[in-house]
């Protein structure tokens, strides 16, 4: 019941109910965190992150137990002390740990803020895996047009600064004063984020932020369009590989 993705079925209840404790558990560390809920509810929360820890060791003491059962696996606490030592069994060890120290130590701020490490507990999801492997696929498939994306990305930014500089330097040195400064505008502009803490006032400067505006387009939607791209290719690729086994 735990182990489904080594037998190709569906996700189990069991599985199932430890994901939706992993969401449980994260949105009750991100409200542990704001002092509007924290105080009141202190105690609440206290129990809650106890219920959880206690549930997630369970599964952690589970996963030990049938480690030695899974296929090439070694027989018996050998078995165990290899699944032990894998990324995710110590990720569920760092899960559970923050309550643990808790009772040690509870005025321990960076406790509250270690219980979101759970969220990698996720990577256990056949759907998260799954689209993991199509994110990797769209990267590095497309890799060399990334590449090429990223050098424009980097030309249009370095361009924009150093024109920057020079119609801005003298008008707002403390914004535009040197080269470094104005990469903070141009990265923000290039994003299409658009701050607005820093703008220029000069009228040569604000011809070179709208160019540099309308160039940030393309750098927005050319990797964009290349990952979509890779995506598709990488759906494309598994539907063929099911039909074919299929047929």
């Amino acid at each position: 019941m735990l182990e489904e993705e080594q037998t190709g079925r569906k996700s189990t209840f069991v599985v199932k109910a430890i994901g939706l404790l992993i969401v449980f558990s994260i949105l009750l560390a991100i409200l542990a965190t704001e002092p509007v809920v924290r105080g009141p509810h202190l105690e609440l929360l206290a129990k809650l992150d106890l219920v959880v820890a206690i549930l997630f060791l369970v599964e952690y003491l589970s996963r030990l137990w049938i480690a030695p059962l899974r296929d090439g696996a070694r027989k018996g606490v050998r078995g165990a002390l290899d699944f032990a030592i894998t990324p995710m069994a110590i990720l569920d060890l760092v899960a559970i740990a923050p309550t643990i120290l808790g009772f040690i130590s509870p005025e321990l701020y960076l406790l509250r803020l270690i219980r979101l490490v759970r969220i990698g507990k996720i990577g256990r999801s056949k759907r998260f895996q799954k689209s993991v492997k199509h994110f990797n696929h769209a990267i590095t498939s497309k890799k060399e047009e990334l590449q090429i994306s990223a050098i424009y990305s980097a030309v249009v930014i370095c361009i924009s600064s150093a024109l920057m500089y020079v119609v801005e330097g003298s008008v707002q040195a403390e914004q535009f004063g040197s080269i470094p400064r104005c990469l903070w505008w141009s990265v923000i502009t290039v994003t299409t984020v658009g701050y607005g803490d820093v703008s220029p006032e000069t009228a040569a400067g604000k011809i070179v932020a709208a160019m540099t505006a309308l160039f940030g387009i393309a750098v927005i939607a050319i990797p964009i369009g290349i990952i979509s791209s890779g995506f598709t290719d990488s759906l494309s690729l598994e539907k063929t590989d099911l039909d074919s086994k299929s047929g």
